[in-house]
């Protein structure tokens, strides 16, 4: 019951909750934010149409956000607005904002999303109706309401899947199922205080982002505590809209690589991936990973000491670490760029040189140019 998750706090049955945030919220809502701040003001602007039985906070992480941009985050009365001049990636980002966060449940949000009513409330059903469940994931669309997932399961090989990817919104099964999942988008993700505790947040390792919520609730999980995704739990998602494509790739094999490399051990105890991925064939490991997933044991849940908020002064050297470790990060990715765009122009030299050689010999054949300005004038535009 939600009564039981905000601790039989009273109701707040205005828009918005406590605008400003309260003195003891429950709920901390954390979004980092690069540089599209008008998809965040969007994602703001739904946050406070929101009637939602918890006192709640709003943390917003300008996450190396260009100084010009700033004034309009500044201007709001809604949220707590917490900087970092470099940028700390998803995870360094989220867990710079948790630091400040006061609440019993904290939330992690892109900058690109938006929520729909309820979308809240469905969280903190779901994490209120057992002491064991440390994560609990939200249902993803796209603005089309095309599905983008439903939680996700992982495969021996390290690849995963995500639920309902692709589906019209009726086909995703009821909202009123709890399921287990072996993780959940970081989008939308609720972490129990308790949980986030006792694995230390997001690791910062997987900069600037992907495969950072898979490891977290891996983490979640082998402290003892379950990750659940509740459909009823809505958010529209502008998906990739933060980042550029070909960066996306690069990061997400970087940090794919490390989740493997130290989850090794565990992933033995998944699904094999199906390969083939033939029609049925993908169906049926999803259904016996997801089997697998409800009926793996928990461990025992190891508990941290409680480490509360911490006053501006002590946190002055552990931002500087944050950012020295996300600048390495980020010049270690962009050696591993420059390289790879170096193999590409490696690759491709053979085909250029057989084309300039081809373009030098055309040259010396009579009318050579007004046949290939003729050739050009005949193509389609």
């Amino acid at each position: 019951m939600v009564g039981s998750a905000c601790y039989g706090r009273p109701v707040s049955e205005t828009p918005g909750g406590d605008p400003g945030g309260p003195a003891d919220p429950v709920v901390s809502i954390i979004i980092p934010v690069l540089d599209r701040v008008d998809l965040l003001l969007g994602c703001l602007d739904s946050l406070a149409q929101l009637v939602e039985p918890c006192p709640r906070e709003t943390i917003v992480v300008a996450n190396g956000t260009d100084p010009a941009r700033l004034p309009a985050m500044e201007a709001r009365d809604d949220i707590t607005l917490v900087r970092s001049v470099v940028n700390l990636g998803f995870g360094g980002g989220c867990n710079w904002g948790a630091r400040r966060a006061r609440g019993r449940y904290l939330v992690f949000l892109n900058d690109d999303t938006e929520a729909e009513t309820g979308w809240l409330s469905a969280l903190l059903r779901a994490a209120g109706t057992d002491e064991r469940i440390g994560a609990v994931g939200s249902r993803l669309a796209g603005f089309d309401g095309t599905l983008q997932e439903v939680g996700g399961v992982l495969w021996s090989d390290g690849g995963t899947h995500r639920l309902g990817r692709g589906l019209a919104g009726p086909a995703a099964g009821s909202d009123e199922v709890i399921r287990d999942v072996d993780y959940s988008s970081g989008c939308g993700l609720l972490v129990t205080r308790d949980a986030w505790e006792a694995v230390g947040g997001f690791d910062p390792g997987y900069y600037p982002g992907y495969h950072e919520d898979v490891d977290l609730c891996l983490a979640v999980r082998s402290h003892g505590y379950r990750t659940v995704v509740v459909p009823a739990a809505r958010l529209r998602h502008h998906e990739g809209a933060s980042t550029d494509e070909a960066y996306r790739a690069l990061a997400a094999r970087r940090s794919g690589l490390r989740f493997i490399a130290k989850w090794a051990e565990a992933l033995q105890g998944y699904e094999p991936h199906p390969d083939p991925p033939l029609p049925g064939r993908v169906e049926a490991a999803v259904e016996a990973a997801l089997r697998r997933t409800a009926e793996r044991p928990l461990p025992p849940r190891i508990r941290a000491r409680s480490v509360r908020q911490r006053a501006p002064s002590q946190d002055e050297g552990s931002l500087l670490r944050l950012q020295v470790g996300a600048l390495l990060a980020a010049l270690e990715l962009k050696d591993a760029r420059i390289a790879l765009l170096t193999g590409e122009v490696a690759r491709l030299r053979p085909e250029h040189e057989k084309l300039e050689r081809l373009r030098r010999f055309t040259d010396r054949l009579p009318f050579a140019h007004r046949l290939a300005r003729r050739l050009t004038a005949r193509l389609p535009e």
